[in-house]
């Protein structure tokens, strides 16, 4: 018997069993009857059986035949992951993966990624990219970022995401001020004062929340338009134009005349985190790995 028998056959083989008719089978297919035809009555001889028994209408599988196909659509099935297996370990050895960081938090309290990206795909390059949070889930729709540390309380319809971080926020303010000599600060205290603030349009979901909250505990202040930078914002405080609340991870920026004060009351109530959020659809052979990483640190 002649084993030499290519794929090709096996996917005739499986249509004709579907069809249990060589016109439709060979339609389906695309290509014409005779060819689909010889190459059945050549499989056959390489095995020694006969798998069809020829009728007017069409064919009928014989026992052989009935016996066969499960195999041949199991050794069809095998192949397929071969060929992405291979295929994905090529993916592997090369490529490129976009990461994104949400810009409000200071960068320590994201999780280090580099150095062991590095030394499991080195032939890969990692690219970073600091924005705001809905423009990075954007980008994430869009195919541009793999994976992005974005604040909670984006809007992330569409995407998955991982809780990696929470933090409470704490108020940044003039050093001079006579608040700045008490350890902690009321929201009541500040009622009165002039609050940096961003606007909605930054990122409709974590302004919502917030606005919420405010509004439960009667904390309506007086606002200005916040810096995006945060180098920028503190500068202006420490020119006593203002106070802010910001992470507790962003005190590591120090900042002549500008001193940090925790929140005296519900500052369980007003938290800020990251969560990594990406697409399901996305394919990319370092997502996961990476993914497990995350979760793991």
């Amino acid at each position: 018997m002649n084993t030499s028998i290519d794929l090709r056959q096996f996917r005739y083989f499986v249509a004709v069993c579907d069809e249990l008719n060589f016109g439709r089978a060979a339609k389906r297919l695309n290509i014409s009857q005779p060819p689909l035809s010889r190459q059945i009555r050549q499989l056959e001889e390489q095995l020694g059986v006969q798998l069809f028994i020829r009728t007017g209408s069409g064919v009928l599988l014989t026992s052989a035949g009935e016996a066969f196909l499960p195999e041949v659509k199991r050794a069809l099935s095998q192949a397929e992951k071969a060929i992405e297996v291979a295929r994905s370990a090529r993916e592997m050895e090369q490529g490129t993966f976009v990461i994104g960081y949400t810009t409000v938090f200071d960068r320590s309290v994201f999780p280090e990624v580099a150095a062991h990206f590095q030394s499991q795909f080195s032939g890969w390059k990692l690219i970073t990219k600091g924005d705001h949070s809905v423009n990075l889930v954007r980008d994430i729709r869009k195919g541009k970022v793999d994976v992005a540390f974005i604040g909670l309380h984006t809007e992330t319809s569409g995407l998955e995401s991982v809780v990696i971080h929470e933090e409470s926020m704490v108020v940044a303010l003039p050093a001079n001020h006579p608040l700045a000599l008490k350890r902690s600060i009321s929201f009541t205290s500040l009622n009165s004062e002039m609050m940096f603030w961003f606007e909605r349009h930054m990122n409709p979901g974590f302004y919502d929340y917030c606005k919420n909250f405010f509004e439960d505990i009667g904390f309506r202040p007086a606002t200005l338009p916040e810096p995006t930078d945060h180098h920028i914002l503190l500068g202006l405080i420490s020119e006593g134009q203002g106070f802010a609340l910001i992470p507790a991870s962003l005190k590591n920026i120090k900042r002549k005349g500008v001193v940090f004060r925790e929140i005296k009351e519900d500052a369980a109530m007003i938290k800020i985190g990251i969560s990594a959020a990406y697409l399901k659809s996305n394919t990319s052979p370092i997502l996961k790995n990476l993914l497990s990483l995350i979760k793991s640190t």
